[in-house]
Parts: C-alpha cells; structure tokens; sequence
C-alpha cells in the first residue's frame, strides 16, 4: 500500500516532467505576415515558415545531423544555403508568436524580418542571440533564410525617396547574405560575388621597439599593410573554414556611400567582428567597393581589413578620418584607363 502511495503521489510530477519535455520538443512557431503581399500569398508563406522551424526547432530539440526540408515548402537552393547554416551551428527559433510585415523586393520575391534565433555552438553568450530573414519567391516558397544585421546607414544623392529605398533594400540584402555566407562557411557563394580582379589589401599591427628598449608594450605602434589577389584570399579563407567548425562574423556601423561617376558602384564602410571556434577573434574595419550593375549577381572588386585592436596590449587603434579606406582612393576598375 505503501508503495502504491508513493507511486500516486509523484505520478503527477513525473507525468508533468514528460509533457514539459514533449511540449519543448514539440514547440511550433506561428507565424502572421501582414501587409504588401495578397491574403492568399501570405497564407501560403505563413505556412511554408512554420514548416521550416517546426523541423529546424524539431531537428535542435532531437539533435539531429541533418534537416529535413520538403520541397512543397523550400526551394532546392534555399534547403542547401539552410543545410550548410545548421552544419556550422544549430539553431531554433525563440518565440512561439511572430507577427511580421511583409517586404516587397526589387526582385519580385518577398521577405520578413526580425525572427528571434539562439545559435547553440557560438561560445559567447551575447553572440548566441541573432535575428533571421525569411525570403520568400514569387509562389509564397522560402527561397532564403539569412542572418540578419542592423544600422545600416545609406547615403545615396539626387534620388527619390522610392529609389533610395529600393537602392537601400538591395545592399542590405545583398550584404546580409554576405555575411551569412561567411558563417556557414559558404566558399561557393563567396567565390562567385568577388571579381576575379578583386584587390584585397589586410592591415597588421606592428610594434617597433626603440634600440634597448625591452618592454614591447612601450614600443611604437604601425600598421603594416600587404595585398592579396583572389586566388590567395579564397585558398586562405578555405584553410579558415576547414580548422574551424563554427564562425560568427558580425557586421555593425555600416555606413554607404554611393560613386559619384557610377552609379550602380557603392563604397561600403563597417564594423566587422570575426569570431572561431578554435578561440580566434579579431574585430576591425572593412570596406567594399561593390558593383550592383547586375542587381543579381554584384560583384565585389575592393576589400580592404584595418585592425582595430592591439593585439599586444588589447588597446583600441584610433584612426584618422583620413587613414580609412574609402570609395575615393580606388578607380573603379572596369573603368581604370577610360
């Protein structure tokens, strides 16, 4: 009888163990799109996004290697770029709620933002936490998912507000999955969007001690920069992506600025944070100098990397406005020797 006490009294919380675990395996997130798109276009994207993350929070909950992506729901290219994200980090979907506008892209397709994600793999807790977008083609399928970034400011003369957006909307999305590429180590991407002409051009910090001097944190501080082409960027990039499981590159102060004599060529300046799973990170300045002549398929023909911590003391490197690179200290290469 005994016995029988015991088992009653506690059935309750053990059976209520069970159900939290199953309720956590089964989380689903809704979703509710409103605007710009028709009724019925959003309904099918609503259901094709919960379709996605019940199997992306379903497969994190389980643990599984891989995901399992039905065509009904996601394009083939979009269930390969998805793939190779979950391979680098899994990740699942922290609300159980989303309402979201819909956006209208330049290339007919469609996209919501500001879906919450918890990244498992990254080792830093502040970086763990990430928004996602959603593109969606013109039949309401999700044809990309990408990490998203904030603080993009835009500077674009003689133009209206229309065409500003719409020029803006084109470089968010196009340095989104830029980023995005790097952190799931998508060397394919990455090889087809920089010129095979791109100029890379990576800073250094170097301390230069004074003759007797023994104390290197006392030493003078310069930057030592050096070139590269595309084929020694890509072999070291790959080299990158084969030691390290996971990467988390961090865009943040983007600033733009559009060239004056082309008007489909854009100088973007930002924060990039580099983050390894074997420990290394880095934080500095980068700029692009990017050719949107063909809206779909930009190209990328100047990257240039400024440290901007002292590796030795952790100090931050102050830069003159002079001493970043910008738009103006590159021809645009196409158009070099008019």
């Amino acid at each position: 009888m005994i016995k029988h006490k015991f088992i009653l009294r506690f059935a309750p919380v053990f059976l209520g163990c069970i159900f939290c675990v199953q309720a956590y395996a089964q989380n689903t997130t809704e979703f509710l799109f409103v605007e710009t798109a028709s009724d019925n276009l959003r309904k099918i994207m609503q259901t094709n996004a919960k379709a996605v993350f019940v199997e992306i929070n379903s497969a994190c909950d389980q643990d599984k290697p891989g995901l399992n992506l039905l065509p009904a729901n996601v394009t083939a290219d979009a269930s390969k770029r998805i793939h190779t994200l979950w391979a680098t980090s899994h990740f699942y979907c922290t609300e159980t709620d989303i309402t979201a506008r819909v956006l209208q892209l330049p290339n007919g397709c469609y996209q919501v933002r500001n879906v919450p994600v918890y990244f498992e793999q990254d080792s830093i807790e502040e970086n763990r936490h990430q928004d996602i977008a959603i593109e969606f083609d013109a039949t309401g399928k999700v044809s990309d998912l990408y990490i998203a970034i904030k603080g993009c400011v835009i500077y674009v003369a003689n133009d209206d507000e229309v065409s500003d957006m719409a020029h803006r909307q084109m470089i968010v999305n196009f340095l989104e999955n830029f980023r995005t590429a790097y952190n799931r180590k998508d060397l394919k991407f990455l090889k087809a969007v920089y010129s095979e002409d791109l100029l890379i051009i990576a800073g250094k910090v170097l301390i230069q001690q004074k003759q007797g001097d023994t104390n290197v944190l006392e030493g003078t501080q310069k930057i030592q920069y050096h070139i590269q082409n595309k084929k020694q960027y890509i072999d070291k990039l790959e080299r990158i992506f084969k030691n390290n499981v996971y990467l988390n590159v961090k865009f943040d102060k983007i600033a733009v600025v559009r060239h004056e004599e082309h008007p489909n060529v854009y100088g973007v300046t930002l924060k990039q944070e580099w983050y390894a799973s074997g420990g290394y990170q880095d934080v500095g300045w980068m700029f692009l100098m990017i050719d949107f002549d063909d809206e779909i398929n930009p190209l990328i023909w100047v990257r240039t990397w400024q440290p901007l911590k002292n590796p030795i003391t952790g100090e931050d490197i102050d830069y003159s406005t002079e001493e970043i690179f910008t738009l103006g200290d590159f021809p645009f290469a196409p158009f070099a020797d008019e």
